[in-house]
């Protein structure tokens, strides 16, 4: 993980205002800042609300989680699910504990649980989980004033859960505050793995043979 040059300033902007229950998109190219901005609402939400933080993968903070079991028993949680089209096209979501988790994310709410999510694009996310979505992030470039660096956002709201996003404001984040965060070298490794699937089913035990 990168070495954080300061500590991040934990605001949210006047529009973030957000409540337990919310599902919150960011989309954009890879290395575009998408991830770097789940991960400054995650981990400011969390502080801010008082809740578990968890996540898909190494966040500063965070709680790891790899099944849709441990999606389940989420409770209380800001959970960031870096590109979250790794888990949703998998085959594995075919399975009835899929399915009954994408009943479960409708009581998010109830369960304290805020969702920040990322992917490509809002077009390809899975039509169950882009008609709960209520706000959207987009990449719109980067710039760099005075030797710093910054990326630009574009906030839209999805009032109506039918696909129209409603573009609301656009701002700049100082790229720098955030560094190290999250590892921005995670899945470079053999082995790391974005993927959020069911929990592998025991082998049966062998009947041991009467002699």
């Amino acid at each position: 993980m990168s070495v954080v040059s300061a500590d991040p300033p934990l605001r949210l902007l006047p529009f973030e205002r957000y409540m337990p229950g919310a599902f919150i998109g960011v989309f954009g190219a890879l290395r575009s800042g998408k991830t770097l901005m789940a991960c400054r609402l995650g981990v400011t939400l969390a502080r801010s609300f008082g809740l578990d933080l968890v996540s898909n993968i190494p966040v500063l903070g965070a709680r790891r989680i790899f099944t849709l079991d441990d999606l389940a028993a989420l409770r209380g949680a800001v959970l960031v699910w870096d590109e979250v089209q790794v888990s949703l096209d998998s085959r594995e979501w075919a399975s009835e504990v899929a399915r009954a988790l994408t009943r479960d994310m409708i009581l998010w709410g109830k369960r304290g649980v805020v969702c920040v999510y990322t992917s490509p694009s809002f077009a390809t996310v899975d039509v169950r989980l882009r008609r709960l979505t209520q706000y959207v992030y987009v990449t719109a470039g980067r710039f760099r004033r005075s030797g710093t660096d910054y990326a630009v956002y574009r906030w839209h709201e999805h009032p109506y859960a039918d696909d129209l996003l409603v573009e609301r404001y656009r701002f700049a984040l100082r790229l720098d505050s955030w560094y190290g965060v999250y590892d921005t070298l995670y899945g470079a490794a053999a082995g790391d793995t974005l993927a959020i699937l069911p929990a592998p089913t025991p082998a049966p035990a062998l009947a041991r043979r009467r002699g």
